[in-house]
Formats: structure tokens, sequence, C-alpha cells
């Protein structure tokens, strides 16, 4: 991407995230996100073709820089996931008040956005060795079984999500102590630590 059109883009996401802060993203207008940017209703449309579009592409462009760094981590499986995993808590806190409004009750394109984030992630490790789902059944292919269990990770993440966004002040060990001790044994990920007092073995 060429400097100018790189600093549009920029100027874009940055007003996207800003104004979806404050409004639905529903209730948001090109004309207003160009406004804010300072660029022209054309230059809006070389980056999006719908305020929804254009703030889910500011969040992705965020979520894809931890997806590269979870590619680039050479440590174990575990160590990996669960690092990008709490860089992805600390995205959504940082945005935390498009997330909660926009995620609630499992509705909208970011719950969609979130879980191909997810499923990506899943999908890439497994096609690269890093990790692989021992799970069978009866009757149906190793291929449609991953693609399960990629969705059932997915899915599950961002529902888990929703449900912490709803605590007035969500923190990131509170969520990462409920979900792994969710994941299933097949998934590469460390037991929770105990909470704070509790006796350690």
């Amino acid at each position: 991407m060429d400097p100018r059109k790189q600093r549009s883009r920029d100027r874009l996401f940055g007003a996207a995230l800003e104004l979806a802060a404050d409004q639905p993203i529903s209730s948001l207008t090109v004309t207003q996100l160009a406004d804010a940017a300072g660029v022209h209703r054309s230059t809006f449309y070389e980056h999006a073709d719908s305020p929804e579009g254009l703030v889910e592409a500011a969040l992705t462009a965020e979520l894809d820089v931890l997806r590269d760094e979870l590619m680039n981590d050479r440590s174990d499986a575990a160590t990996a996931v669960a690092t990008v995993t709490e860089g992805v808590l600390r995205h959504i806190l940082r945005h935390v008040d498009i997330y909660r409004r926009e995620l609630a009750d499992g509705g909208g394109a970011l719950h969609a956005m979130l879980s191909r984030h997810f499923r990506g992630s899943t999908e890439t490790l497994l096609e690269r060795g890093r990790v692989e789902i021992p799970v069978s059944a009866a009757g149906v292919s190793a291929q449609s079984v991953t693609d399960a269990a990629a969705r059932f990770l997915a899915d599950g993440t961002v529902g888990i999500i929703d449900g912490w966004l709803q605590h007035p002040s969500p923190r990131v060990e509170d969520f990462l102590r409920i979900y792994l001790a969710l994941l299933p044994d097949w998934w590469p990920h460390r037991p929770p630590e105990p909470a704070d007092g509790a006796a350690r073995g």
C-alpha cells in the first residue's frame, strides 16, 4: 500500500474506532466517518463498503497483528496460544465500549468477526503442524471432526468473552481462569492458576 493510501486508511480506522466507542455501529454514516477522518467520501470507499465494514476492518487489522505474533512464536503450542489469547483480551479491553455493546447477547457482525479470527488461528496452527486434534467420531471424516472442533473452540471462546464483558470491570486474569478450566483436554493449554489465597499444590 502506498504511503498516501496508508495514511488515509489509518485516519479512517482511527475515526471509526473513536466514533464506534460512543455510538452503535449501525448508526454511523459514511459522511460522518469521512468528515472525522478528514478525507473525501470517495476515499472512504477505497477502504470499506460500509461503516460496519470499516469498523470491522479496523479491529481485524489489530487482530491480524496478534495472529502473526502467534504464528511467529516458536515456544510450545500451549504457551503460544496462551500468549496470543491474552493479547486478544487486551485488544478487546482497549475497545471495550465497542465490544461490550456489539457482542451483547451473541449478536452482530463482531461476534462473527471474532469467531472467524479464532477459527482462522486454529486452522493455521493445524495446517502448520503446531497442534493436532486427536478426536474421532464414528462414521465421520477426520476433516469434518477437525472443522467442527475449530468452530466449537471459536464460538465457545466468543461466547465466554460476551459473558465476561458483562462484568462492570472485566479482568484478563478472571477470564483466563475460567477459560483454561473449560478448555477440553485435547486442546493445548496449561491448567488454570489457583485463585489468590487458594492452596497451591
